[in-house]
C-alpha cells in the first residue's frame, strides 16, 4: 500500500516528458560512428590537397661524382693545335625544376571522384543512422506498452480500493459479510505485485533506451504517445536513404571511368636545369663551369592493351550489380511493408471490437457494484466483472499502441518523416 501511495504522490507531481523524435535525434547525436563522417571530411580534404600538387613545380636537387676509364679524344690533323685532355673524374650538381602544364584532365577527374567517394561514404553512415530508428522504435513502444499496462492497473486499483471504503460501513452493519472485504484486500495486493512486476520491466526497457540515447532518463518520465499526421499508407517507393546511397555510388563509378578516360590523354610540361660542374654543357671545356637548359616535353602512351578498356567494364559491371541490389531493397521493402500494413487494419479493427467490449463491461461492472453494495452477490463475483473490464482497457490500451506503432514502423521503414 506504501508503494501505491508513493507512486500517486510522485506521479501528482509535474513530470517530464519524452517524443519519439527527441529520441531519433538523440540518438544520431551521440551515436559513435556518426563522427566518421567528420573523419572522412578530413581524409578526402587531404587526399585533394595531395592532388592539388601536381599543378605545383616539382623541385630537386641532384648531385653525382664519377671516374670513369676512358674519355674521349679528339686526334685532328691540324698542324699546332692539340685536343684538350679531358679528366677521367667528373662532378656535377644540379637543379631540376618541372612544371605540369596540361595533364589531358586526370588530376580534375581524380579530385571529381574524390568527392562523389566523400558524398557516398557519408550517405552510408547515414543509412546506418536511419537503420537505429527501427530499434529506437521497438524500445520506445516497448516502455509505452509497459506505461499504459500500468496506467490501466493503477485504475483497477482504485476500483478496488473505492470498493473497500464504500463496503467498509455496510461490513459495520452487517449488511455484508466481512470475507468480502478479505477477498478485495486480497486483490489489492496481487494489484500491487503486478504493478511492481510491470515497474520492473519498463525500467529495464527505459535504461536500455537510455543506453542507446547515452543519456540519464528518470524512471518517472512519461513517454508521449506519437500522433502521426500521416495518413497515407500505400507501398510506393519512399525517401529512404538507401536510395541515395544506391545513387551516389553510381555516380562515383562514372567518376571513376572519367579517370580512366583521361590517362590516354597526353601530357605537357615544361622543364628547367642549372646547375654547376665539370664539365659543362660544353664537353671539350676540362674546368668547372655553370649551365643551364629550358624546354616542353610531351608524354603519350595511346597503347595500353586494353587495360582501360578492362577497367571500365569492371566498374560498368559494379553499376549493374547495385541495380541488382536496388532491386533486391526495394522487394525487401514493400514486403515489410505489406506486414506493417496488414497490422494497421488489424489492429484499427480490433480497437472497434475493443470499444464495444468495453461499454458492455462498464454496464456490467456497474451492475454488479450495486449488487454487491446491496449485498446480492459475492465480492468474488464482483472482482471477476471487474476484471473482465479491466482485461478489456488493457486490450484496447495495447492494441491502440500496437496500431501507433505499426503506423511508425510503417513510415520508418518507407523513409517518411513523422510529424508528432
Amino acid at each position: 500500500m506504501k508503494l501505491i501511495i508513493l507512486f500517486l504522490m510522485l506521479f501528482n507531481q509535474k513530470q517530464d516528458t519524452l517524443k519519439l523524435n527527441d529520441c531519433y535525434e538523440r540518438v544520431y547525436e551521440k551515436y559513435p560512428n556518426a563522427y566518421q563522417k567528420v573523419i572522412y571530411e578530413n581524409t578526402s580534404g587531404l587526399r585533394l590537397k595531395n592532388l592539388d600538387v601536381n599543378y605545383l613545380p616539382q623541385i630537386s636537387f641532384k648531385g653525382q661524382a664519377t671516374y670513369q676509364s676512358e674519355v674521349t679524344k679528339l686526334n685532328l690533323p691540324i698542324p699546332n693545335v692539340k685536343s684538350p685532355d679531358m679528366s677521367k673524374d667528373r662532378y656535377q650538381l644540379t637543379l631540376d625544376v618541372k612544371q605540369l602544364l596540361w595533364d589531358g584532365g586526370t588530376t580534375g577527374s581524380l579530385k571529381s571522384a574524390e568527392e562523389k567517394q566523400l558524398s557516398s561514404d557519408k550517405q552510408k553512415i547515414e543509412v546506418e543512422l536511419y537503420g537505429l530508428r527501427q530499434k529506437v522504435n521497438d524500445l520506445y513502444f516497448s516502455v509505452l506498452l509497459l506505461q499504459e499496462k500500468r496506467n490501466i492497473n493503477m485504475l483497477y486499483y482504485d476500483d478496488v480500493n473505492s470498493k473497500i471504503s464504500e463496503i467498509n460501513s455496510k461490513i459495520e452493519n452487517g449488511i455484508i459479510p466481512k470475507n468480502n472485504l478479505y477477498i478485495l484486500q486480497a486483490q489489492l495486493l496481487q494489484i500491487e505485485q503486478e504493478l511492481e512486476s510491470v515497474d520492473a520491466d519498463r525500467n529495464a526497457s527505459l535504461k536500455m533506451l537510455a543506453e542507446l540515447m547515452e543519456k540519464d532518463i528518470n524512471k518517472n518520465i512519461v513517454l508521449i504517445l506519437p500522433d502521426p499526421k500521416e495518413n497515407n499508407f500505400e507501398i510506393t517507393p519512399g525517401e529512404r536513404p538507401e536510395y541515395r546511397m544506391f545513387e551516389l555510388q553510381k555516380i562515383q563509378f562514372d567518376a571513376m571511368q572519367n579517370t580512366v578516360d583521361s590517362r590516354i590523354m597526353p601530357k605537357l610540361s615544361a622543364f628547367g636545369q642549372a646547375g654547376y660542374g665539370r664539365p659543362g654543357l660544353n664537353m671539350l671545356d676540362n674546368t668547372f663551369q655553370p649551365f643551364y637548359t629550358v624546354g616542353l616535353s610531351i608524354a603519350w602512351s595511346p597503347i595500353n592493351w586494353n587495360s582501360n578498356k578492362n577497367e571500365i567494364q569492371i566498374y560498368e559491371a559494379n553499376k549493374r550489380l547495385i541495380d541488382r541490389q536496388k532491386e533486391t531493397f526495394d522487394k525487401n521493402l514493400k514486403v515489410t511493408l505489406e506486414k506493417f500494413k496488414a497490422d494497421i487494419l488489424k489492429y484499427e479493427s480490433l480497437l472497434k471490437k475493443d470499444e464495444e467490449l468495453m461499454n458492455i463491461r462498464q454496464k456490467i461492472v456497474d451492475i454488479a457494484s450495486s449488487q454487491l453494495a446491496n449485498g446480492t452477490i459475492t465480492s468474488t463475483v464482483y472482482l471477476t466483472e471487474l476484471a473482465n473490464k479491466n482485461h478489456v482497457a488493457l486490450s484496447y490500451k495495447t492494441h491502440l499502441v500496437q496500431l501507433i506503432q505499426a503506423k511508425i514502423n510503417f513510415l520508418t521503414t518507407k523513409g517518411s518523416k513523422i510529424y508528432e
